[in-house]
């Protein structure tokens, strides 16, 4: 019968989490586990079963603080619009202030097409932020600040779609007015924007002719 560990191991599968992030799944060995997590290899593999297995509860560890993050912004504002804004000004600041982008995404493109367990967690993931996107929507079109004719549904796809799509973008260093580019258009793209409106004219770019 196995002992059990003497160690933390929320707090190790913190410290995994962190380094699937940073290097990926391929590029992270066991040795990188073992040295990184301080552990040697039989209680690494006693306590999480493996790589792989740590990794899914990396993932599973980091998806589910990622969804509650973001519920945080969208529900953490005075209004659905500002809390759509408040999300991808936050998600565009955290993104460029490193390259290592979003682990689920990261997931998504490099062992989902080849791992199942990885394809249904990243599927869930985009699932659920797309429900919260749409949530927002709806309550932003309640208040008036969307058009009400437009598919919420659909609306909340295209959210995501950015929103995940910052973290790609930002993973190439690129000027922080091009990501700023991606959040200014993107709302602007679903929000009734006028001349006085917030998402009309961003701060310190040119004027409209």
């Amino acid at each position: 019968m196995p002992r059990s560990p003497t160690f933390d191991r929320d707090a190790k599968i913190e410290q995994a989490m962190q380094l699937f992030w940073e290097k990926g799944y391929e590029a992270t060995s066991v040795q990188d586990l073992v040295d990184h997590l301080e552990l040697n290899r039989s209680s690494l593999y006693n306590a999480f079963g493996g790589k792989h297995e740590l990794y899914l509860e990396a993932l599973d560890r980091y998806r589910q603080e990622d969804i509650e993050w973001l519920r945080g912004q969208l529900r953490g504002a005075p209004t659905a619009v500002d809390g759509i804004r408040q999300a991808f000004v936050a998600v565009a600041e955290r993104a460029t202030e490193s390259c290592c982008g979003c682990f689920t995404t990261n997931a998504a493109v490099e062992c989902a097409p080849r791992d199942g367990s990885t394809q249904e967690r990243a599927r869930e993931s985009f699932k659920e932020m797309r429900s919260l996107f749409r949530a927002a929507v709806e309550r932003a079109q309640e208040a008036g600040a969307i058009d009400a004719s437009r598919d919420a549904k659909a609306l909340g796809c295209h959210l995501t779609n950015a929103y995940n799509g910052i973290h790609l973008t930002a993973k190439t260093d690129p000027p922080n007015e091009v990501v700023q580019d991606i959040v200014e258009a993107t709302l602007q793209g679903i929000t009734c924007a006028t001349s006085d409106s917030p998402t009309a004219h961003r701060p310190g770019s040119p004027d409209p002719d």
